[in-house]
Order: structure tokens, then sequence, then C-alpha cells
């Protein structure tokens, strides 16, 4: 399934975050494996996002980050974070 949605929070520390998702379809787990596969290491909470899910046992995970728009990050948030190499 792809849908869009912002990034709610990620921690680095934490090496996850959550991904509010639209057209109400909740959340979605949001790991850094992901990320750094889109050439990121973090990105700022209210990154608007379009993603790839799955979807097991009613919990929604991002498998793959297919467009991102840090234009609309929150105001005060941390500047996004590329990958060393990221192409």
């Amino acid at each position: 399934m792809i849908a869009s949605g912002r990034v709610s929070w990620f921690k680095l520390d934490k090496k996850f975050g959550f991904v509010e998702l639209g057209e109400g379809l909740g959340d979605a787990f949001l790991h850094v494996s992901v990320l750094k596969a889109a050439g990121y290491v973090t990105l700022p909470g209210g990154t608007t996002i379009r993603v790839r899910l799955e979807t097991q046992a009613d919990r929604r995970r991002v498998v793959e980050i297919i467009e991102i728009d840090t234009s609309t990050a929150l105001e005060g948030e941390p500047e996004p974070i590329k990958r060393k190499n990221a192409e």
C-alpha cells in the first residue's frame, strides 16, 4: 500500500520514529534502515513523505520512502541529516 503522511517524530538515538498517515489510516513505524535507504539518517517532525507500507497484525510499518518534502518540517525541529555517500 502506498500512502502519504508526516513524520510525527524520529529519534536517532532510538533509531526509529513514527509517521502520521493521511486519510485516517493512523500511524506507521519508521526504522532508521528505511531512512538510510532513502539517503537520510534522520528527518525533522512535520516532514511530508510518501511511503510504501506493510501491515502485519494490525500494525503498519514503512518499508520504503518514495518521496520526501522537508519544506513542511515544523519550526524549531532539527535540520534533516543526509546519509554520507548518499546518491
